[in-house]
């Protein structure tokens, strides 16, 4: 049992960190998340331009038909996830780090990384972080992305029977996916402290301000 439990840990972290590090330094037809950072800025001369212009690329290529084919099997996690949702797990972490780059983050920092994955889960990932705190914070992620990914097969395998439904259903549900990971991931990283403070061991909440001047607890 123990044994078992240490592999499964092993995959999460693989998990973690193969995301990590395509999101981070690129992979496929992907430059590093700096690089696709400094280009966009360079394109649009303005921060929030620039992220607006990440978010559409990355949305239009999440959900783009037969995208995987086109990444020649670079998609290997060390999971047993499809390949439609590895790809859309790395476009978006690539995503999200390059938009921390635009907002002048570190993307090769830990606490940078681990708000990484933050924001890969959303408003889920947060809650976990107030839950089990930075130590575990990275391992649990993992999981939850392939809890997340269960929750996804449910509700779209009732349409892989039919032909091309599948594909619609799937590409439309990746492209939405990775939009609301960017806006998610575009307000988080306008706030200077990158993780919840942490105060005699408790995870405080902070309030990401939205575009329309409500809030989003995290």
């Amino acid at each position: 049992m123990a044994e078992s439990k240490g592999e499964l840990n092993k995959v999460q972290q693989g998990l973690a960190d193969y995301l990590l590090r395509a999101g981070v330094d690129g992979f496929g037809p992907f430059k590093s998340a700096r690089d696709a950072a400094s280009d966009a800025l360079v394109k649009k001369g303005d921060e929030n331009d620039a992220i607006k212009h990440l978010i559409r690329t990355h949305v239009a290529l999440a959900g783009a038909q037969g995208f995987i084919t086109n990444l020649g099997g670079l998609i290997t996690l060390p999971i047993s996830l499809p390949s439609n949702v590895a790809a859309a797990y790395v476009i978006q972490t690539h995503l999200i780090a390059s938009i921390a780059s635009v907002r002048g983050h570190d993307v090769d920092s830990e606490e940078v990384q681990t708000a990484i994955l933050l924001c890969l889960l959303g408003n889920a990932g947060t809650e976990l972080f107030k839950k089990v705190g930075i130590k575990q914070f990275t391992k649990k992620a993992a999981a939850a992305l392939i809890t997340k990914y269960g929750t996804k097969k449910l509700g779209t395998i009732a349409a892989k029977g039919v032909p091309l439904l599948g594909g619609v259903i799937g590409g439309g549900v990746d492209a939405a996916s990775t939009r609301a990971v960017g806006a998610f991931a575009n307000r988080y990283f306008t706030h200077t402290d990158v993780l919840p403070k942490v105060i005699d061991g408790e995870v405080l909440s902070v309030e990401i301000e939205e575009a329309d001047g409500m809030t989003d607890s995290r």
